[in-house]
């Protein structure tokens, strides 16, 4: 059988930093994402890209590496690496490797599969992670899914993606560690069962945040959206999410200043004010937070990281 596919078709959910005109993080979030499969050479990436599904990396034939976060992320050669590609990331080093399995799965349907809540909450939290074995998976089986979730037959493509989930539980359970750590505070994991009931609303809140992510936003506002009492709706989010909603906003808002930063000439004041800050006091202050230097120096360290690649 011949496993080979057409080149995908252009991401409308897919940025890049040298856009004319960039999407924010937040806004990429969409129940109607589509889950893509590619078995390909690695391609060094120019600038710095995002969109709103989780990553999975898996390259056969050598290490790769990415600047994730301004930080260097080696991919070992026959092992599994997730993350949540909404965090800005650029493949700086391709290697020698001539076969990597690339998955962009929906964060919706990634949250409905029953993996290990602290897993869940390093992927929210902008943490790599990896499998501490390799070979858990092969070509062929990567090839049989870029097929099936293609296929005309509604029963097939479920199965794909029955089959996918059970290959990230038994991630979940065979093993893994952080290679990229946060430097912000993890929320604690919960321990409660997620139900389809809240994913579904917390996915509509999700949608309003998207939609609205460049007007104040406030739990009022998003509660009001759903019909849900502001407390409530905080908590399921939190359940859902692994990290609050103020936590979500300001994170997806900090990513997106990570990466203009990085590779655009704007003034720090229009990049903060592209990213929905609306004050200059405010945004420092939560800039440092997170990423634990002022936007200066971040920009000083990424433009020297450049070079030197």
């Amino acid at each position: 059988m011949d496993f080979t596919s057409a080149p995908l078709p252009p991401d409308p959910h897919m940025c890049n930093s040298t856009d004319s005109t960039t999407r924010s993080p937040l806004s990429l979030y969409s129940e109607y994402q589509r889950m893509d499969i590619e078995l390909r050479i690695p391609e060094y990436m120019d600038a710095c890209h995002w969109h709103g599904q989780v990553e999975v990396n898996v390259p056969f034939d050598g290490d790769v590496e990415y600047l994730i976060n301004n930080e260097v992320v080696q991919i070992k050669q026959g092992h599994i690496t997730l993350f949540w590609a909404c965090t800005p990331h650029q493949l700086t080093c391709p290697g020698s490797c001539s076969n990597m399995a690339i998955f962009n799965l929906p964060m919706h349907l990634f949250l409905s599969w029953p993996l290990d809540k602290q897993l869940i909450n390093h992927v929210t939290h902008g943490m790599v992670i990896k499998s501490l074995a390799a070979q858990q998976l092969s070509p062929f089986e990567v090839r049989r899914w870029q097929q099936e979730i293609n296929s005309p037959n509604e029963q097939i493509r479920q199965l794909a993606i029955d089959e996918i989930g059970l290959m990230l539980k038994r991630f979940s359970l065979s093993g893994w560690q952080p290679i990229l750590v946060n430097k912000t505070a993890r929320s604690r994991s919960s321990g409660n069962s997620v139900s389809r009931h809240a994913r579904f609303y917390v996915s509509q809140m999700l949608e309003f945040i998207g939609a609205n992510h460049n007007r104040p936003l406030t739990i009022e506002s998003v509660a009001e959206h759903v019909k849900l009492n502001p407390n409530y709706a905080m908590g399921i989010f939190q359940r859902v999410m692994q990290l609050t909603m103020k936590q979500y906003i300001t994170a997806m808002r900090v990513n997106h200043v990570r990466a203009l930063l990085s590779d655009t000439d704007k003034s720090i004041l229009d990049i903060a004010l592209t990213a929905g800050f609306h004050s200059s006091s405010s945004f420092y202050s939560t800039f440092n937070k997170y990423v634990g230097m002022s936007p200066q120096h971040y920009r000083k360290l990424r433009q020297q990281r450049g070079t030197i690649g």
